[in-house]
Protein backbone atom coordinates (compact mmCIF):
# COMPACT_ATOMS: atom_id res chain seq x y z
CA UNK A 1 0.00 0.00 0.00
CA UNK A 2 2.62 2.53 0.88
CA UNK A 3 4.62 1.51 -2.13
CA UNK A 4 1.15 2.55 -4.02
CA UNK A 5 1.43 5.52 -2.79
CA UNK A 6 5.37 6.26 -3.11
CA UNK A 7 5.70 5.30 -6.47
CA UNK A 8 3.56 8.33 -8.05
CA UNK A 9 4.30 10.78 -5.07
CA UNK A 10 7.92 10.44 -6.38
CA UNK A 11 6.95 10.48 -9.88
CA UNK A 12 4.78 13.44 -9.96
CA UNK A 13 5.82 15.66 -6.70
CA UNK A 14 9.37 17.30 -6.35
CA UNK A 15 10.14 18.70 -2.92
CA UNK A 16 13.56 18.90 -3.50
CA UNK A 17 14.18 21.51 -6.72
CA UNK A 18 17.62 21.39 -8.60
CA UNK A 19 16.32 25.03 -10.10
CA UNK A 20 14.59 26.82 -6.63
CA UNK A 21 15.83 26.81 -3.43
CA UNK A 22 13.91 28.75 -1.56
CA UNK A 23 10.53 29.63 -3.39
CA UNK A 24 8.96 32.35 -0.94
CA UNK A 25 11.43 34.67 -2.19
CA UNK A 26 9.64 34.61 -5.56
CA UNK A 27 6.62 35.01 -3.86
CA UNK A 28 4.40 38.38 -4.36
CA UNK A 29 3.85 38.43 -0.28
CA UNK A 30 6.90 38.65 0.73
CA UNK A 31 8.50 41.85 2.34
CA UNK A 32 12.45 41.79 2.23
CA UNK A 33 14.78 43.36 5.08
CA UNK A 34 15.64 45.96 2.27
CA UNK A 35 13.81 48.43 0.49
CA UNK A 36 15.58 49.78 -2.83
CA UNK A 37 15.70 53.37 -3.71
CA UNK A 38 12.54 54.20 -1.67
CA UNK A 39 14.17 56.43 1.09
CA UNK A 40 12.95 59.18 0.29
CA UNK A 41 9.31 57.95 -0.01
CA UNK A 42 10.22 56.03 3.32
CA UNK A 43 10.92 59.36 5.39
CA UNK A 44 7.74 61.49 3.78
CA UNK A 45 5.80 58.38 5.22
CA UNK A 46 7.82 57.95 8.45
CA UNK A 47 7.87 61.15 9.09
CA UNK A 48 4.40 61.75 9.19
CA UNK A 49 3.56 58.12 11.27
CA UNK A 50 5.95 59.44 14.17
CA UNK A 51 2.91 61.43 15.18
CA UNK A 52 1.83 58.42 16.97
CA UNK A 53 4.99 58.29 18.60
CA UNK A 54 4.13 61.67 20.29
CA UNK A 55 0.15 60.08 20.65
CA UNK A 56 -0.69 62.28 18.19
CA UNK A 57 -2.85 61.81 15.27
CA UNK A 58 -0.72 61.40 11.64
CA UNK A 59 -2.22 62.76 8.88
CA UNK A 60 -3.85 60.33 5.93
CA UNK A 61 -1.95 59.59 3.02
CA UNK A 62 -2.16 58.65 -0.71
CA UNK A 63 0.16 56.85 -2.49
CA UNK A 64 0.86 57.15 -6.26
CA UNK A 65 2.76 55.33 -8.53
CA UNK A 66 2.37 52.72 -11.22
CA UNK A 67 2.41 48.75 -11.23
CA UNK A 68 4.47 47.62 -9.42
CA UNK A 69 6.93 50.59 -8.15
CA UNK A 70 7.29 49.36 -5.01
CA UNK A 71 4.37 50.78 -3.08
CA UNK A 72 3.10 48.30 -1.32
CA UNK A 73 6.22 46.76 0.26
CA UNK A 74 7.56 49.75 1.44
CA UNK A 75 4.13 50.76 3.12
CA UNK A 76 4.36 46.67 4.78
CA UNK A 77 8.00 47.42 5.70
CA UNK A 78 7.41 50.73 7.43
CA UNK A 79 4.69 49.41 9.47
CA UNK A 80 6.39 46.74 10.45
CA UNK A 81 9.42 48.44 11.62
CA UNK A 82 7.39 51.19 13.58
CA UNK A 83 5.41 48.27 15.27
CA UNK A 84 8.96 46.18 15.72
CA UNK A 85 10.60 49.30 17.18
CA UNK A 86 7.77 50.12 19.75
CA UNK A 87 7.98 47.09 21.40
CA UNK A 88 11.73 46.81 21.43
CA UNK A 89 11.20 49.97 22.91
CA UNK A 90 8.78 49.07 25.20
CA UNK A 91 6.08 51.87 24.83
CA UNK A 92 2.37 51.42 25.92
CA UNK A 93 1.51 52.02 22.25
CA UNK A 94 -0.26 49.55 20.12
CA UNK A 95 -0.52 50.13 16.64
CA UNK A 96 -3.31 47.64 14.41
CA UNK A 97 -1.95 47.81 10.91
CA UNK A 98 -4.95 46.28 8.59
CA UNK A 99 -4.32 46.10 4.65
CA UNK A 100 -7.30 46.01 2.67
CA UNK A 101 -6.99 44.40 -0.95
CA UNK A 102 -9.16 46.08 -2.64
CA UNK A 103 -9.21 43.78 -5.66
CA UNK A 104 -10.63 41.74 -3.19
CA UNK A 105 -12.90 43.67 -1.00
CA UNK A 106 -13.73 46.11 -3.15
CA UNK A 107 -17.39 47.13 -1.47
CA UNK A 108 -18.16 48.02 1.91
CA UNK A 109 -19.12 45.33 3.89
CA UNK A 110 -16.99 43.15 2.93
CA UNK A 111 -13.93 45.80 3.77
CA UNK A 112 -15.25 45.86 6.80
CA UNK A 113 -16.22 42.32 7.51
CA UNK A 114 -12.32 42.20 6.38
CA UNK A 115 -11.31 44.73 9.30
CA UNK A 116 -13.17 42.87 12.32
CA UNK A 117 -11.25 39.64 10.80
CA UNK A 118 -7.94 40.89 11.23
CA UNK A 119 -8.63 42.99 14.51
CA UNK A 120 -9.58 39.95 16.06
CA UNK A 121 -8.19 36.96 14.74
CA UNK A 122 -11.90 35.43 14.24
CA UNK A 123 -13.58 34.78 10.37
CA UNK A 124 -16.19 37.10 11.00
CA UNK A 125 -19.79 36.46 9.05
CA UNK A 126 -21.30 38.88 6.35
CA UNK A 127 -25.49 39.15 6.58
CA UNK A 128 -25.77 42.36 8.23
CA UNK A 129 -25.59 46.32 7.64
CA UNK A 130 -22.67 48.54 7.08
CA UNK A 131 -23.38 50.54 10.20
CA UNK A 132 -23.28 47.32 12.49
CA UNK A 133 -19.79 46.51 11.43
CA UNK A 134 -18.71 50.09 12.15
CA UNK A 135 -20.31 50.38 15.79
CA UNK A 136 -18.30 46.31 16.23
CA UNK A 137 -15.10 48.15 14.78
CA UNK A 138 -15.90 51.24 17.26
CA UNK A 139 -16.52 49.14 19.92
CA UNK A 140 -13.15 47.32 19.28
CA UNK A 141 -11.09 50.43 18.82
CA UNK A 142 -12.50 51.54 22.48
CA UNK A 143 -11.95 48.30 24.27
CA UNK A 144 -8.38 48.28 22.93
CA UNK A 145 -8.06 52.29 23.93
CA UNK A 146 -8.51 51.28 27.56
CA UNK A 147 -6.05 49.12 27.74
CA UNK A 148 -3.26 51.11 26.77
CA UNK A 149 -1.53 54.63 26.84
CA UNK A 150 -2.50 55.06 23.05
CA UNK A 151 -3.73 53.08 20.59
CA UNK A 152 -4.12 53.72 16.76
CA UNK A 153 -5.80 51.68 13.78
CA UNK A 154 -3.95 52.00 10.34
CA UNK A 155 -5.87 50.94 7.32
CA UNK A 156 -4.31 50.43 4.76
CA UNK A 157 -6.30 50.46 1.16
CA UNK A 158 -4.48 49.02 -1.29
CA UNK A 159 -5.46 49.49 -4.90
CA UNK A 160 -8.06 51.83 -3.68
CA UNK A 161 -9.38 52.80 -7.42
CA UNK A 162 -10.27 49.02 -7.45
CA UNK A 163 -12.92 49.91 -4.89
CA UNK A 164 -16.69 50.43 -5.45
CA UNK A 165 -17.73 54.02 -4.21
CA UNK A 166 -15.09 54.03 -1.62
CA UNK A 167 -16.46 57.64 -0.59
CA UNK A 168 -18.62 56.87 2.42
CA UNK A 169 -16.21 54.06 3.92
CA UNK A 170 -13.02 56.75 3.85
CA UNK A 171 -15.47 59.76 4.96
CA UNK A 172 -16.66 57.31 8.33
CA UNK A 173 -13.15 56.53 9.33
CA UNK A 174 -11.70 60.07 8.96
CA UNK A 175 -14.39 61.69 10.49
CA UNK A 176 -15.06 59.12 13.57
CA UNK A 177 -12.94 61.09 15.92
CA UNK A 178 -14.25 64.18 14.92
CA UNK A 179 -18.05 62.33 15.20
CA UNK A 180 -17.35 60.93 18.50
CA UNK A 181 -18.20 57.70 17.50
CA UNK A 182 -15.43 56.26 19.55
CA UNK A 183 -15.59 57.40 23.12
CA UNK A 184 -11.31 57.19 24.20
CA UNK A 185 -9.83 60.41 23.19
CA UNK A 186 -6.37 58.04 23.16
CA UNK A 187 -6.62 56.82 19.60
CA UNK A 188 -5.92 57.91 16.34
CA UNK A 189 -6.45 56.17 12.76
CA UNK A 190 -4.43 56.56 10.15
CA UNK A 191 -5.77 55.99 6.54
CA UNK A 192 -3.02 54.95 3.73
CA UNK A 193 -4.56 54.56 0.54
CA UNK A 194 -2.01 53.52 -2.64
CA UNK A 195 -3.55 53.45 -6.55
CA UNK A 196 -1.89 53.77 -9.65
CA UNK A 197 -4.36 56.52 -10.86
CA UNK A 198 -2.60 59.65 -10.29
CA UNK A 199 -5.85 61.85 -10.16
CA UNK A 200 -8.21 59.25 -8.12
CA UNK A 201 -7.99 61.36 -5.68
CA UNK A 202 -10.08 64.09 -7.93
CA UNK A 203 -12.50 61.33 -8.32
CA UNK A 204 -13.63 61.35 -4.39
CA UNK A 205 -16.74 63.72 -2.98
CA UNK A 206 -15.57 67.16 -1.93
CA UNK A 207 -17.08 66.40 1.51
CA UNK A 208 -14.02 63.21 1.45
CA UNK A 209 -11.71 65.17 0.09
CA UNK A 210 -12.38 67.89 2.57
CA UNK A 211 -12.39 65.21 5.45
CA UNK A 212 -9.55 63.46 4.78
CA UNK A 213 -7.39 65.71 3.63
CA UNK A 214 -4.78 63.39 2.25
CA UNK A 215 -1.51 63.68 2.40
CA UNK A 216 0.29 62.69 -1.50
CA UNK A 217 3.29 60.75 -1.86
CA UNK A 218 4.69 60.33 -5.24
CA UNK A 219 6.64 56.63 -6.28
CA UNK A 220 8.58 57.08 -9.35
CA UNK A 221 9.41 54.18 -12.05
CA UNK A 222 12.74 51.95 -10.76
CA UNK A 223 15.14 52.26 -13.41
CA UNK A 224 17.35 48.93 -14.79
CA UNK A 225 19.94 49.58 -11.96
CA UNK A 226 17.23 49.73 -9.41
CA UNK A 227 15.66 46.67 -10.55
CA UNK A 228 18.82 44.73 -10.63
CA UNK A 229 19.55 45.53 -7.10
CA UNK A 230 16.00 44.14 -6.48
CA UNK A 231 16.37 41.17 -8.04
CA UNK A 232 19.29 40.40 -6.53
CA UNK A 233 17.15 40.49 -3.57
CA UNK A 234 16.17 37.64 -4.85
CA UNK A 235 18.49 35.75 -5.95
CA UNK A 236 18.65 32.96 -3.32
CA UNK A 237 15.46 31.79 -4.25
CA UNK A 238 17.46 29.68 -7.07
CA UNK A 239 20.32 27.14 -6.23
CA UNK A 240 23.71 27.66 -6.67
CA UNK A 241 24.82 28.49 -10.28
CA UNK A 242 21.30 28.00 -11.84
CA UNK A 243 21.25 32.47 -12.48
CA UNK A 244 23.59 34.53 -13.48
CA UNK A 245 24.08 37.84 -12.64
CA UNK A 246 23.92 38.76 -16.15
CA UNK A 247 20.34 37.22 -16.89
CA UNK A 248 19.44 38.96 -13.86
CA UNK A 249 20.41 42.68 -15.87
CA UNK A 250 18.86 41.30 -18.76
CA UNK A 251 15.62 40.82 -17.02
CA UNK A 252 16.16 44.00 -15.28
CA UNK A 253 16.97 46.20 -18.11
CA UNK A 254 13.66 44.93 -20.50
CA UNK A 255 11.76 45.74 -17.89
CA UNK A 256 13.19 48.84 -16.84
CA UNK A 257 12.97 49.69 -20.51
CA UNK A 258 9.13 48.13 -21.72
CA UNK A 259 7.50 48.24 -18.68
CA UNK A 260 7.76 51.60 -16.90
CA UNK A 261 10.04 49.45 -14.22
CA UNK A 262 7.58 47.21 -13.09
CA UNK A 263 9.66 45.07 -10.25
CA UNK A 264 6.70 42.82 -9.70
CA UNK A 265 6.83 41.82 -13.52
CA UNK A 266 10.26 41.42 -13.04
CA UNK A 267 9.71 38.91 -10.09
CA UNK A 268 7.01 36.91 -11.94
CA UNK A 269 9.02 36.92 -15.29
CA UNK A 270 12.24 35.16 -13.02
CA UNK A 271 9.69 32.72 -10.85
CA UNK A 272 7.95 31.95 -14.88
CA UNK A 273 11.72 31.48 -16.55
CA UNK A 274 12.63 29.05 -13.55
CA UNK A 275 9.12 27.17 -14.10
CA UNK A 276 10.03 26.71 -18.11
CA UNK A 277 13.68 25.32 -17.23
CA UNK A 278 11.93 22.49 -14.67
CA UNK A 279 9.61 21.57 -17.53
CA UNK A 280 12.61 21.60 -20.09
CA UNK A 281 14.56 19.85 -17.68
CA UNK A 282 17.13 22.63 -17.82
CA UNK A 283 20.45 23.26 -15.43
CA UNK A 284 20.17 27.12 -16.18
CA UNK A 285 18.07 30.01 -16.52
CA UNK A 286 19.04 31.83 -19.96
CA UNK A 287 18.12 34.86 -21.87
CA UNK A 288 16.32 32.88 -24.25
CA UNK A 289 14.66 31.57 -20.64
CA UNK A 290 13.46 35.00 -19.87
CA UNK A 291 12.41 35.99 -23.28
CA UNK A 292 9.99 33.44 -23.18
CA UNK A 293 8.67 34.17 -19.21
CA UNK A 294 8.02 37.76 -20.58
CA UNK A 295 5.76 36.20 -22.94
CA UNK A 296 3.76 34.50 -20.47
CA UNK A 297 3.39 36.96 -17.95
CA UNK A 298 2.89 39.64 -20.19
CA UNK A 299 -0.24 37.75 -21.22
CA UNK A 300 -1.49 37.04 -18.10
CA UNK A 301 -0.90 40.71 -16.67
CA UNK A 302 -2.73 41.83 -19.68
CA UNK A 303 -5.99 39.34 -19.00
CA UNK A 304 -5.91 40.42 -15.43
CA UNK A 305 -5.78 43.95 -16.01
CA UNK A 306 -8.90 43.89 -19.06
CA UNK A 307 -11.12 41.38 -16.87
CA UNK A 308 -11.10 44.00 -13.84
CA UNK A 309 -12.35 47.16 -16.54
CA UNK A 310 -16.11 47.63 -16.47
CA UNK A 311 -17.86 46.33 -19.02
CA UNK A 312 -18.66 49.57 -21.16
CA UNK A 313 -15.02 49.86 -21.69
CA UNK A 314 -14.41 46.50 -22.43
CA UNK A 315 -16.91 47.46 -25.25
CA UNK A 316 -14.79 50.18 -26.40
CA UNK A 317 -11.60 48.33 -26.29
CA UNK A 318 -13.57 45.91 -28.44
CA UNK A 319 -15.27 48.44 -30.91
CA UNK A 320 -11.44 49.48 -31.39
CA UNK A 321 -10.27 45.98 -32.39
CA UNK A 322 -13.83 45.67 -34.39
CA UNK A 323 -13.41 49.30 -36.49
CA UNK A 324 -9.30 48.48 -37.07
CA UNK A 325 -10.69 44.84 -38.15
CA UNK A 326 -13.02 46.68 -40.72
CA UNK A 327 -10.25 49.31 -41.70
CA UNK A 328 -8.02 46.84 -43.06
CA UNK A 329 -10.46 45.31 -45.15
CA UNK A 330 -10.96 48.83 -46.85
CA UNK A 331 -6.58 48.49 -47.49
CA UNK A 332 -6.50 51.49 -46.11
CA UNK A 333 -3.46 52.06 -43.81
CA UNK A 334 -5.05 54.27 -41.63
CA UNK A 335 -6.76 53.59 -38.71
CA UNK A 336 -10.24 54.14 -37.08
CA UNK A 337 -10.69 57.24 -35.58
CA UNK A 338 -12.81 58.34 -32.48
CA UNK A 339 -15.90 58.58 -34.66
CA UNK A 340 -16.12 55.34 -35.80
CA UNK A 341 -15.15 54.04 -32.71
CA UNK A 342 -18.16 55.55 -31.33
CA UNK A 343 -20.37 54.45 -33.69
CA UNK A 344 -19.14 50.58 -33.52
CA UNK A 345 -19.37 51.04 -29.63
CA UNK A 346 -23.24 51.85 -29.88
CA UNK A 347 -23.92 48.98 -31.96
CA UNK A 348 -22.14 46.76 -29.95
CA UNK A 349 -24.27 48.11 -26.59
CA UNK A 350 -27.22 47.64 -28.98
CA UNK A 351 -26.49 43.80 -30.00
CA UNK A 352 -25.64 43.03 -26.41
CA UNK A 353 -28.74 44.64 -25.10
CA UNK A 354 -26.88 47.57 -23.41
CA UNK A 355 -27.57 51.07 -22.96
CA UNK A 356 -24.25 53.00 -24.01
CA UNK A 357 -22.92 56.04 -22.59
CA UNK A 358 -22.72 59.47 -24.06
CA UNK A 359 -20.21 60.85 -26.58
CA UNK A 360 -18.65 63.13 -23.97
CA UNK A 361 -18.24 59.65 -21.40
CA UNK A 362 -16.75 58.17 -24.34
CA UNK A 363 -14.22 60.84 -25.15
CA UNK A 364 -12.96 60.81 -21.49
CA UNK A 365 -12.73 57.10 -21.12
CA UNK A 366 -10.78 56.89 -24.98
CA UNK A 367 -8.59 59.36 -23.27
CA UNK A 368 -8.16 57.34 -19.90
CA UNK A 369 -7.40 53.94 -21.70
CA UNK A 370 -4.66 55.63 -23.36
CA UNK A 371 -3.29 57.17 -20.39
CA UNK A 372 -2.96 53.32 -19.65
CA UNK A 373 -1.97 52.29 -22.10
CA UNK A 374 -5.03 49.95 -23.06
CA UNK A 375 -4.87 51.54 -26.54
CA UNK A 376 -3.25 54.20 -28.64
CA UNK A 377 -4.19 57.12 -29.49
CA UNK A 378 -2.70 59.78 -31.31
CA UNK A 379 -3.16 62.90 -33.52
CA UNK A 380 -1.94 63.18 -37.23
CA UNK A 381 -0.81 65.92 -39.06
CA UNK A 382 -2.84 67.90 -41.40
CA UNK A 383 -6.10 65.63 -40.37
CA UNK A 384 -6.87 68.25 -37.80
CA UNK A 385 -8.12 67.65 -34.14
CA UNK A 386 -8.93 63.96 -34.65
CA UNK A 387 -7.45 61.16 -32.79
CA UNK A 388 -6.70 57.99 -34.38
CA UNK A 389 -6.78 54.67 -32.59
CA UNK A 390 -5.44 51.23 -32.04
CA UNK A 391 -4.63 48.50 -29.77
CA UNK A 392 -1.32 47.64 -28.78
CA UNK A 393 -0.53 43.58 -29.45
CA UNK A 394 -0.65 42.18 -26.35
CA UNK A 395 -4.09 43.82 -26.25
CA UNK A 396 -5.29 41.88 -29.41
CA UNK A 397 -3.63 38.40 -28.17
CA UNK A 398 -5.41 37.99 -25.50
CA UNK A 399 -9.44 39.96 -26.16
CA UNK A 400 -11.41 37.12 -26.83
CA UNK A 401 -10.69 36.50 -22.91
CA UNK A 402 -12.80 39.69 -22.21
CA UNK A 403 -16.52 38.27 -23.25
CA UNK A 404 -18.92 35.28 -22.56
CA UNK A 405 -19.17 32.86 -25.03
CA UNK A 406 -22.83 33.90 -25.97
CA UNK A 407 -21.73 37.55 -26.50
CA UNK A 408 -18.89 36.36 -28.54
CA UNK A 409 -21.49 34.68 -31.10
CA UNK A 410 -24.11 37.13 -30.99
CA UNK A 411 -21.50 39.71 -32.45
CA UNK A 412 -20.25 37.18 -35.07
CA UNK A 413 -23.69 36.59 -36.34
CA UNK A 414 -24.46 39.76 -36.76
CA UNK A 415 -21.25 41.25 -37.83
CA UNK A 416 -21.93 42.22 -41.68
CA UNK A 417 -24.22 45.07 -39.65
CA UNK A 418 -21.29 46.28 -37.55
CA UNK A 419 -19.50 46.17 -40.51
CA UNK A 420 -21.71 48.28 -42.21
CA UNK A 421 -21.83 51.52 -39.50
CA UNK A 422 -18.68 51.26 -39.78
CA UNK A 423 -18.16 51.56 -43.61
CA UNK A 424 -20.94 54.03 -43.35
CA UNK A 425 -18.97 56.34 -41.22
CA UNK A 426 -15.84 55.82 -42.94
CA UNK A 427 -17.48 56.54 -46.32
CA UNK A 428 -15.80 53.64 -48.27
CA UNK A 429 -16.48 50.21 -49.97
CA UNK A 430 -14.37 46.82 -48.75
CA UNK A 431 -11.93 46.35 -50.87
CA UNK A 432 -11.49 42.28 -49.64
CA UNK A 433 -14.21 39.75 -48.64
CA UNK A 434 -15.38 40.00 -44.89
CA UNK A 435 -14.04 37.85 -42.24
CA UNK A 436 -16.17 36.33 -39.94
CA UNK A 437 -13.00 34.91 -37.81
CA UNK A 438 -12.11 37.91 -36.01
CA UNK A 439 -11.69 36.54 -32.61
Amino acid sequence: MIDKIRVPYTRFFDPASPIIACEHLLNSRYVPDTVIARDEQMEVIGHNLSAILRQGEPSNMYIWGDTGVGKTITVKYLLRILTEGLKAEDKDILIDTVVIDCTAFSSEIPACVEILTQLTGISMQTGRQFYQYLNDIWSIIDKKAHEHTFYTLILFFDEIDAFVSPDNILYQFSRALAHQKIKSSNVAIEIITASNQKDFLATLNNKVQSSARFRYCDFPDYNDKELYEILQLRKDAFADGVISDDVILYCAKNVADRYHGDARRAIDILAEAARIVIQTKGSKITNEHIDMAEKVVNDRVTIDMLKRMSLHDKYLILSVYIANNVVKQTNSKTPAHSGVIVVTYRKICELLQQKPNGETYISTRLTTLSARQLINAEYREGRGNIRYITLPNDIETVIETLFQIQDIETIKNNYTDVESIVLSKLKRPLARSTKLDFF
